[in-house]
């Protein structure tokens, strides 16, 4: 039978060549995301990030949510985006696998005085729930690199799903060097993408609108902080050795200005995508 890009198996059995690849199951392990929890919010001093993170926030706050709403965060991090969503809905259901995560939305809870957040520490693939939320929402998240998961996505959804996801181009320069120097090769960019859950959902019947984000990510971080997650990334591929993190070390302290601040930028190309499942419930009369 000859391939069909408009089937969801076709999509279905594309999901599998990626779920594969040894960076997509490190990426779905808890102790993967609480190593980098405590610094993972300081991509918020970012302007393009933020002006994403906002840009979704009043769309969803202007088309979808009322003070009715329940909201489902999947893979939720440290709740940049739940935290921003709850004072516009009912509820926020928060769900992530990473207890260090969820911690670090503890304390934006404590310091924002927000009450109506639910958190749930748990891995998605074994989250039960018989509730139905008006929105399931998840961002840059590789739950979304599986159909199953995705199809959940729209099981649990009343109405809307929205989705934030890498689209194309992130482009680390010096991620890319180092990558070259200590493992060998040219760094290849990850499989998840939002070509697997645009086409698998357009694929059962629904029309995406689209939204595409293009800026420079700058993480401006201390010395130590910087060498640790820039080892953390190259960990993703394999496990480095005293040497190779001696290596990422020199070449971080050499970049550190005056104050011990080294700062690294990322060039993103991200897509913000909005099912209405509703959307195409119109006649012609």
């Amino acid at each position: 039978m000859e391939a069909d890009p408009k089937s969801p198996k076709f999509w279905e059995a594309y999901a599998q060549t990626v779920q594969k690849e040894p960076i997509s199951t490190k990426c779905l392990r808890p102790e993967t995301w609480d190593s980098i929890a405590q610094y993972y919010d300081d991509l918020e001093a970012c302007p393009d990030y933020m002006h994403q993170v906002q840009t979704v926030v009043d769309t969803l706050k202007n088309q979808v949510l009322t003070n009715k709403s329940t909201v489902i965060d999947v893979a939720c991090g440290t709740g940049n985006y739940a935290i921003r969503l709850a004072p516009f809905c009912k509820k926020v259901v928060a769900l992530d696998i990473s207890p260090g995560m969820l911690q670090e939305l503890k304390k934006k809870m404590e310091r924002t005085g927000i009450e109506n957040i639910e958190i749930v520490n748990q891995d998605w693939n074994r989250f039960e729930t018989e509730e139905r939320f008006d929105l399931v929402f998840g961002s840059m998240t590789p739950i979304l690199g599986s159909t199953e998961g995705i199809k959940r996505f729209l099981q649990l959804s009343r109405r809307y799903v929205a989705i934030v996801f890498w689209a194309g181009i992130r482009e680390n320069l010096l991620l890319q060097e180092l990558y070259k120097e200590i493992i060998g090769g040219t760094l290849k960019k990850k499989g998840l993408d939002i070509i697997l859950p645009f086409n698998y959902i357009y694929s059962l019947g629904y029309a995406p609108e689209l939204h595409f984000f293009r800026g420079c990510w700058e993480k401006r971080r201390k010395t130590g902080e910087q060498v640790k997650n820039l080892v953390w990334r190259l960990e993703l591929y394999r496990k480095l050795t005293e040497p190779e993190k001696q290596i990422v070390k020199e070449r971080i302290e050499s970049k550190a200005d005056s104050q011990g601040m080294v700062s690294v930028t990322t060039r993103v190309r991200t897509c913000f995508m909005l099912i209405d499942k509703k959307a195409d419930h119109f006649t012609c009369e």
